[in-house]
């Protein structure tokens, strides 16, 4: 196994310039001297020692994930979104030669706190609401990036998708399809947030269109959650033509509890979800979504935080603009008759 002495003694250099190379410290080499060093590693196919690495850099290069689980009854990489989320991360931060690691539970504080006594240079925090953003900057002295999260605070560090435009862009779809009466179901919880932002969306577009109401009904994925909501749905004399659920996830149970009761859709009523998970895909009719690139968003956010820890002022790091989503037309919506 080739060791940091085969390497600078095959490169014609020092040891401590291989060293500089290794950790970073590349303003103490020239470039024609980094190149030669770089060619002679991949040739040794050295690896370097992760310990003496962050003992010469100060840093852990480590990463940490905190994700917000409240509700232990539930598998927590239940949601597809979330489970391609915490792999897409993994996928970056290894990719940028960082460890991983992750946790989970109720409590995002606690979890990070616990994270930090692994000595992570900087953590990602996915689930979080303001007032936890907060106590997680007083009691962390890291950087943190927040994924779909919508604080107005200029210096919280955030990666997201722009969900209002998401809404907009269904609720276009759908008015331009002849639907005048729509709903929209999922989780109403208070405060702001992505499922709040999508909700806003499609209420935009529909008093763009004149349209005074949009109908909306809470639904999570508790058991017979989907089944209530469609008893809801089917109540009354104006029942909506159109549904937008917050996921693909409460899309497919919505529309299993449809089809179970005979109500045709797209033919009775046109159903659009969200995030393209692939049970878009798989179900029957396929659903049309708005797409939001899952895998971009964790790429973004692993940058964002690894120029945090870079610039340890973070003055020259800002948030960058939330990703574009995009609608996804189907077989699930059609035409009003």
């Amino acid at each position: 196994m080739s060791s940091l002495r085969d390497v600078a003694a095959a490169a014609g250099v020092s040891r401590m310039t291989v060293s500089n190379v290794i950790n970073g410290r590349e303003h103490k080499v020239s470039s024609a001297t980094i190149a030669r060093v770089r060619k002679v590693i991949a040739e040794l196919e050295y690896v370097p020692d992760a310990q003496a690495r962050s003992l010469a850099a100060n840093r852990s290069r480590m990463l940490g994930l905190v994700v917000h689980h409240p509700d232990e009854r539930r598998e927590l990489l239940e949601n597809p979104h979330d489970a391609i989320l915490v792999g897409a991360v993994e996928q970056a931060v290894s990719a940028a030669g960082f460890a991983f690691i992750t946790a989970s539970s109720a409590d995002v504080v606690s979890t990070a706190r616990t994270l930090g006594s692994w000595r992570a240079d900087g953590l990602i925090v996915y689930g979080s609401v303001s007032d936890e953003i907060n106590e997680l900057e007083r009691t962390q002295a890291r950087p943190l990036v927040f994924l779909d999260n919508y604080s107005r605070d200029e210096h919280v560090r955030t990666v997201g998708v722009a969900d209002h435009q998401g809404g907009v862009e269904a609720g276009e779809h759908l008015i331009a399809l002849g639907h005048r009466r729509l709903a929209f179901v999922g989780p109403m919880t208070p405060g702001d947030g992505v499922v709040a932002r999508r909700l806003t969306g499609l209420r935009a577009a529909a008093a763009g269109a004149g349209i005074d109401t949009v109908r909306a009904l809470h639904a999570d994925h508790a058991p017979r959650a989907a089944a209530r909501v469609v008893e809801q749905i089917m109540l009354g004399p104006d029942r909506p033509t159109a549904v937008v659920a917050a996921s693909d996830t409460l899309a497919a149970e919505l529309l299993g509890e449809l089809l179970d009761r005979g109500i045709d859709v797209p033919g009775q009523i046109s159903l659009v979800g969200f995030d393209d998970m692939a049970v878009s895909r798989w179900v029957r009719p396929q659903l049309t979504t708005v797409a939001q690139d899952v895998r971009l968003k964790a790429a973004t956010a692993v940058e964002l935080l690894i120029s945090l820890i870079d610039d340890e002022t973070g003055a020259g790091v800002d948030s960058p603009a939330r990703l574009p989503m995009t609608l996804v037309p189907r077989r699930s919506t059609a035409p009003l008759r």
